[in-house]
């Protein structure tokens, strides 16, 4: 019993420490219940194995202390990353995240770089095409307003900052046109100065107030580093993530972007920045627990492999015991199975002889009647209980009822062949030697009958002596009296199926007197 708890322990203690290195990797909720399922499994068996003997008890006691000690420590660590989130939605993770995503969000809606640049690029044109006259300029800024238009209406900012910047971009299309062919006809261009001039300030203007420049790149490199340390648990990246995130809440306080804005993005930038580093300590703190966790752990297996030793160790006495009695008892063994079998063997030739002379008896009886006209019958007593006795009364039953048939059947040839030949007689002497033939065979058939009387006299005293005990006790018929009034009502039935077949004798000696006088040419009478 010991060895087998040792061996149960062992294997439990195995699928408690795969169900928590599970969690420690995929972070489930199924595996922590998984591992309380193992744990509560090995209590109980830590529990069997208590009640063994006292010295499992004394071990017992120690694996008990120590599997509290382990659950309690597994539970802190699932608690630990219940609050740092065990995926990327839930607990600290799950806020700064929410936080970061939304920084990033705006981020993109102050990444105006590539606005600013083609706006630049549009005032060049539009300079160098009042400089030299050339239409090659103004067909480089219609497609540079093309490609500002494009890049406003594919852009993710918000909708009401592309309509006012659009809507601008509208009135310096519009009415760059004029100023253009102007300039291409005669040269007059005002200083380069017009409605199309207001409108590319204006949309510098809106520009500027949502331009923190590299904002969505500084962004991108915050989340990386991020990402960098929740994979590798380096703790050179929490350093970068502060430091990126100081040059990002400068670029924002440097930018002409509303005060509203600025706060907004600072709030959330900040806001960010605290969750991260409680991450971090969290993180950490996750560290110091589990090692706690595999350290009570690292206690329970060696007290689980030395009870393990100590039951095969126990295992190995017993054997020995065990072998030594065993030989014993296989010695004691050999000499009452001697003793048996010669007492067998005596009993079974006493037996054998009995029982098998009989059945070579009915053997031989049976051979006679399959190929001749047996003589002799099996010995029987009368009122015998064993089933070889039954089996021979039956046999001598069987041989009876056929030399019964085989008597009549040959009587009755007889008789016929005699009637035969006195019909057929053409003299006096043949007459007389077939009518003798024929009282003969009558003769023969009275005497079958008479048996056959006696016969059914026997079977019916037979039945009467069982009526009678039935009448002195009612209701107590035996197994072998159902069995005799059984076979005296076959035999009397067999025995009257044999009458049934002829006349009686005064009708068969009638017969025979007719069938003479008829042979003598007289009167029968």
């Amino acid at each position: 019993m010991r060895k087998s708890l040792a061996l149960e322990i062992e294997i439990e203690l195995a699928a408690v420490r795969d169900a928590e290195k599970g969690f420690l990797i995929e972070h489930r909720e199924a595996l922590v219940e998984e591992t309380d399922k193992h744990l509560q499994a090995l209590n109980d068996k830590v529990a069997a194995l208590a009640a063994v003997d006292p010295d499992s008890r004394q071990t017992a006691a120690s694996l008990q202390g120590l599997l509290s000690s382990y659950q309690e420590d597994f539970h802190a660590v699932a608690d630990a990353w219940r609050i740092m989130g065990l995926d990327e939605d839930s607990g600290l993770q799950g806020t700064f995240r929410k936080k970061v995503h939304h920084l990033q969000e705006l981020a993109a809606n102050y990444n105006v770089d590539r606005l600013y640049t083609l706006l630049l690029q549009i005032r060049r044109s539009e300079k160098d095409l009042a400089l030299r006259q050339d239409p090659a300029y103004r067909e480089q800024v219609r497609r540079l307003i093309a490609e500002f238009r494009q890049l406003l209406e594919t852009a993710e900012r918000q909708d009401a900052v592309s309509q006012k910047l659009l809507a601008e971009l509208t009135v310096y299309a519009t009415s760059f046109e004029p100023y253009a062919e102007s300039a291409l006809k005669g040269g007059n261009v005002s200083g380069g100065k017009g409605p199309f001039r207001d409108a590319a300030h204006r949309i510098e203007a809106i520009l500027n107030a949502y331009h923190v420049p590299k904002l969505e790149t500084s962004v991108l490199q915050l989340r990386r580093r991020e990402k960098d340390f929740l994979l590798r648990g380096d703790e050179s990246y929490p350093p970068m993530v502060v430091e990126i995130a100081d040059a990002i809440r400068a670029q924002i306080t440097a930018s002409l972007i509303a005060e509203a804005d600025k706060s907004l993005l600072l709030g959330l930038l900040q806001d960010y920045q605290e969750g991260f580093l409680a991450l971090v300590a969290q993180r950490a703190s996750i560290a110091i627990l589990s090692r706690e966790m595999s350290a009570a752990a690292d206690l329970v297996a060696p007290l689980v492999k030395q009870n393990a030793d100590q039951a095969n160790q126990m295992m190995a006495r017993r054997v020995v015991e065990i072998t030594e009695s065993s030989e014993a008892s296989a010695r004691l063994s050999l000499i009452v199975v001697g003793c048996a079998i010669a007492l067998g063997a005596l009993l079974a030739v006493v037996i054998t002889r009995r029982v098998v002379r009989r059945i070579q008896l009915m053997a031989g009886l049976l051979d006679d009647l399959a190929y001749g006209s047996p003589s002799h019958r099996v010995p029987t007593v009368k009122g015998g209980r064993d089933e070889i006795n039954a089996m021979g009364e039956s046999l001598n039953s069987l041989v009876e009822h056929r030399a019964t048939f085989m008597r009549w059947w040959k009587e009755a040839m007889a008789e016929v062949n005699a009637r035969r030949e006195l019909a057929g007689a053409n003299s006096d002497e043949e007459k007389d030697e077939a009518m003798h033939d024929l009282r003969s065979a009558g003769i023969a058939k009275l005497q079958l009958l008479n048996a056959i009387r006696s016969r059914l006299l026997q079977h019916g005293e037979r039945v009467l002596d069982i009526s009678q005990g039935l009448q002195a006790a009612p209701g107590s018929v035996t197994e072998e009296d159902a069995k005799a009034l059984e076979h005296a009502a076959k035999g009397m039935a067999t025995l009257f199926e044999v009458l049934a077949t002829e006349d009686t004798p005064s009708t068969l000696s009638t017969s025979s007197s007719r069938t003479a006088a008829s042979a003598n040419g007289g009167d029968p009478a």
